[in-house]
């Protein structure tokens, strides 16, 4: 009996009925012990062990995911170094807990330790932003082979670019009550961090001067039903949502009953003979009128009681009879002064047109900077004057008022002329059209989803980032390689007064010819012609482009060169490449080892024959011949 084998092989041992073969330490990656048995009646058999041969891998490593975008598909690369047999190898792709690929080697007949890559192709979700992926590898042989620990690569987080997505995305109905808050939320996700706006109805847009709107939750200091309108926005899109906010439904049987007993409980306290009775309204601006009060108006005045509470309670009219003052017994006759208010309404004029001018009507001032603005009135005026958050002004004498700040520094909206006249219309307003901006803090160019150089033919990402730029929808962000602009992005869509940050990418496939490049970033402030001339520009630092592409030849052909024995003869074959190519040359004839590297042979003594020169960089390697003949002089 004896066991055959390239390494640790047993020799033939008689009378003996079992042999085992140890070996300590395998060499040999394929490994295929036989065991023999010659019998005495001289027949022999043969049995195969089965030996595999295996190498955990020197390292297992993962290509560290870009800045992905939401809806796009991207490849990612695990590569796993000197790992043998590869048959036996299988990739596991994980997304945070979960495996989302596995990749086997099943045709991969090699035994000796080789280096193979698995490729996943994934498409970018919201909700994988923040998610951690990794490779990990494992050798598996067969059910009752012993367990081998899997190797993971490091674990990279996905970063994914996402519009704005509502918590709650459905559009709202919210119905005003008494005694509590309306709140309306707008909470959004996306990356980046999204940037909220609100557009109020017209009732209530001046009386928020002083709560910020730049926010995902809305409380209004001032409740008034309408339709409320929220935009989230950021770099990869805007999504809107709308608030109706309306009040609970009046019983109008209910109130008719209501103003005819208001009706009949009035008649007591009016003079013997008296049809009516007259009482003073005065609005804010101080302008009176005397209101004729009769049943009809009761009824009427009933109808808009809710909305008289809320006119009060937001001190915009107050209101005083003129004959007598009612008796404070009667409660009922007292609250009436208040349902009285809403006759109010009628002597706001909305008229043909406004006579206020504004002197300029648009403005665009930089942020810290003074700002003057002059309202003036085209006829004769009772109260002039500036609705603002800072610096409000009103007159009663003169026909033009100054809304002025020394350092604007608010992120307010636009300050309101009003102007309140003795003749129709009654009362007209001008909005002041202020566009208030900030440069840029900085302004920085980066490589989004990759370090070091690129290579040509491969597609990459440059990524733009702008911090604390406002309005941003004045912003242009021009992408320059060199001197040549090769992209530009636009924020029109967004609306936010206040700084933001906001960024854009630049998706390019370098060439050879762009090695050395240098590409920039210039932030723009396009504020129209009220603003500075030139636009205020905000310019990155250059990132410099360095692209690796394989070595190509100045003159690729084969040359042929008559050489004439004694004469120096010179084969160039110099290569241009990133990384710098390095050469070798090959001939049946002997070559100088000093020139075995040079980019050109050059010698008095070559033979002839053929000589290959090769060049080759991180990239590629290249081949070029030179055929040498003989040539006799004088031939």
């Amino acid at each position: 009996m004896g066991w055959e084998s390239s390494n640790g092989g047993v020799a033939l041992t008689e009378h003996v009925t079992s042999l085992s073969l140890n070996i300590n330490s395998v060499t040999d990656w394929k490994l295929e012990p036989k065991c023999f048995i010659n019998f005495e009646d001289g027949d022999q058999c043969l049995s195969h062990l089965t030996v595999v041969v295996y190498k955990m891998p020197d390292s297992v490593s993962m290509s560290e995911p870009s800045v992905l975008i939401e809806g796009k598909n991207y490849s990612m690369q695990c590569d796993i170094k000197n790992v043998a047999p590869a048959k036996y190898l299988s990739v596991h792709w994980r997304k945070g807990n979960r495996i989302i690929h596995t990749e086997t080697f099943d045709d991969d007949t090699s035994a000796t330790p080789v280096n193979k890559s698995s490729v996943v192709n994934v498409m970018a979700h919201g909700d994988d932003d923040g998610t951690p992926i990794r490779c990990e590898v494992r050798l598996g042989f067969w059910p009752n082979a012993p367990s081998l620990p899997p190797i993971e690569s490091k674990s990279h987080q996905v970063t994914v670019l996402y519009s704005p997505t509502f918590f709650n995305p459905a559009n709202e109905e919210v119905e005003l009550k008494a005694g509590t808050k309306v709140e309306l939320n707008c909470t959004a996700r996306g990356n980046p961090m999204p940037a909220y706006s609100w557009t109020l109805p017209h009732d209530i847009q001046r009386r928020m001067k002083n709560q910020s709107t730049n926010q995902s939750i809305l409380t209004p200091s001032f409740e008034l039903p309408g339709t409320y309108t929220c935009t989230v926005s950021n770099s990869q899109g805007t999504k809107t949502k709308r608030f109706t906010v309306t009040e609970p439904a009046i019983d109008i049987v209910l109130l008719l009953l209501l103003s005819s007993f208001m009706y009949f409980a009035w008649a007591p306290l009016l003079h013997a003979g008296d049809d009516y009775e007259w009482f003073r309204c005065e609005d804010k601006f101080g302008y009176a009128k005397t209101v004729q009060y009769s049943g009809y108006f009761v009824l009427l005045s009933v109808l808009n009681m809710h909305r008289v509470a809320k006119l009060v309670q937001g001190g915009i009219f107050s209101l005083s009879p003129l004959n007598r003052l009612l008796s404070a017994e009667n409660n009922m006759g007292n609250n009436f002064l208040q349902w009285i208010l809403t006759l109010c309404m009628f002597y706001t004029v909305s008229g043909e047109g406004c006579s206020l001018i504004l002197k300029p009507s648009r403005v665009v001032v930089g942020f810290g900077e003074p700002v003057s603005v002059s309202c003036e009135a085209t006829r004769p005026v009772r109260v002039l004057g500036w609705e603002s958050a800072i610096s409000a002004a009103h007159t009663q004498q003169d026909l033009s008022v100054q809304w002025k700040v020394d350092s604007l520094i608010d992120w307010i909206e636009e300050p309101i002329c009003y102007g309140v006249f003795f003749t129709a219309p009654r009362q007209c307003e001008e909005k002041l059209n202020l566009v208030l901006y900030k440069t840029p803090d900085s302004v920085s160019i980066r490589p989004a989803n990759h370090t070091g150089p690129m290579v040509e033919g491969k597609e990459y990402q440059l990524l733009c980032e702008v911090q604390n730029i406002a309005p941003v929808q004045y912003l242009t962000l021009r992408w320059y390689r060199g001197q040549t602009e090769v992209y530009n992005h636009s924020f029109s869509d967004l609306t936010s007064s206040s700084p933001v940050q906001v960024s854009s990418i630049l998706v390019i496939t370098p060439t050879k010819a762009e090695n050395g490049a240098q590409y920039r970033c210039v932030a723009v402030l396009e504020l129209g012609p009220e603003g500075p001339q030139p636009p205020p520009t905000v310019t990155s630092e250059p990132l410099n482009a360095s692209v690796y592409f394989p070595p190509t030849f100045l003159s690729p052909e084969p040359e042929v060169l008559d050489y004439i024995v004694g004469d120096e003869i010179t084969l160039n074959c110099t290569a241009t490449g990133n990384p710098a190519p390095v050469y070798s040359w090959q001939s049946s004839h002997p070559i100088q080892e000093r020139m075995e590297d040079e980019a050109a042979l050059t010698s008095s003594s070559l033979l002839p024959g053929t000589y290959t020169c090769t060049a080759s960089n991180a990239l590629e390697k290249k081949s070029k011949q030179f055929i040498v003949k003989a040539k006799t002089k004088g031939v």
